[in-house]
């Protein structure tokens, strides 16, 4: 970013931040939240490879509220900038809230609509079913990109930005449904077509999550007529947590491709979290074994050491990494 970028960007994180600031005084306003999580770690990868400083999950500064429209209604407003900390530069330099940008409608009754820019419905819940969150960085398995960007639902495949862009949908309704008994909803279509694109994204998924269990089905189709159809469980117990995923992605104009996910966490006694998981694509053969190990030092912040190894096709590709890195959220 230039000078003028990054001045320009202080000016619009800091009248946001004023904004919300004065809302959260405002008599009407019951709730605005300021959050955050920063987390970057020393990589090092085989081959000869120098020591970086990278992200381990999607840097973030979020705003947030409701207000209390009376009879179980509020209203909601959710947006959130995406950065880079080692740099300090905006992760995707077209889209400033590259997080989300959404104004909505929310009630214990209906559930909660949502207009803007945000998460596609398997989004939203695919990351409880990996121990990296599916943040597409490091160690994480990622698990139907996995090493290859080959399914964006804003059909904008950009490798320096990662799940970031695969994830989102602008100009879109969102409709999330009431939880009951563990069973709940999500659904979403994009109301403009983007310039360029072959057609309107779109995506549904299903969900369970009650007690020990967790499951889920999901499907998308993106804005260049890719059809992605995911599956995933989980299982809790004494600490230990058991997860799996299968995804299925029908190119408009290439072959198709799955992959599937295995992993686990096991929490210890008055310690940290050990993490594992492999992931593998066949059709694009891209294979990943991922180990780590959460320390908490507090509730917010974190110390991680993860281990891992990608396999491709092509040699130069295939490498061993080791991550150590700190988490803060606020």
């Amino acid at each position: 970013m230039t000078s003028m970028e990054q001045r320009r960007t202080v000016r619009q994180l800091a009248a946001a931040a004023c904004a919300c600031a004065w809302a959260s005084q405002a008599p009407a306003q019951e709730n605005v939240t300021i959050y955050g999580l920063f987390d970057l770690a020393m990589v090092k990868k085989s081959g000869g490879g120098t020591t970086a400083l990278e992200r381990g999950n999607n840097n973030r500064l979020g705003f947030r509220g409701t207000e209390d429209l009376g009879g179980g209604l509020r209203a909601t407003f959710h947006i959130q900038h995406r950065f880079r900390p080692d740099t300090g530069a905006v992760e995707r330099a077209a889209v400033f809230w590259q997080g989300e940008s959404t104004v909505g409608l929310s009630s214990d009754t209906w559930g909660t609509l949502r207009l803007g820019r945000g998460t596609t419905p398997i989004w939203q819940k695919n990351w409880a079913f990996e121990p990296w969150g599916a943040s597409g960085f490091n160690a994480s398995l990622a698990a139907f990109h996995v090493g290859n960007f080959t399914f964006s639902s804003d059909g904008t495949n950009d490798a320096t930005v990662g799940s970031a862009n695969s994830a989102r949908s602008p100009n879109t309704v969102f409709y999330n449904s009431p939880v009951l008994a563990g069973f709940s909803a999500a659904v979403s279509a994009q109301i403009e077509k983007d310039a360029g694109a072959q057609s309107r994204n779109r995506g549904i998924s299903l969900n369970y999550d009650r007690g020990p269990v967790a499951l889920m089905l999901g499907g998308e189709e993106n804005t260049d007529r890719d059809r992605m159809a995911f599956a995933a469980a989980s299982y809790a117990f004494d600490g230990l947590k058991l997860m799996g995923s299968y995804a299925r992605i029908d190119h408009d104009d290439a072959p198709s491709e799955s992959s599937y996910v295995v992993a686990a966490t096991y929490t210890l006694a008055r310690a940290g979290t050990l993490r594992a998981g492999f992931g593998r694509n066949a059709d694009v053969g891209v294979k990943k074994l991922s180990l780590g190990y959460v320390h908490p030092l507090s509730r917010r912040t974190s110390l991680y050491v993860d281990g891992w190894r990608q396999e491709t096709r092509t040699a130069a590709d295939t490498f061993n990494a080791i991550a150590l890195g700190i988490s803060h959220s606020f």
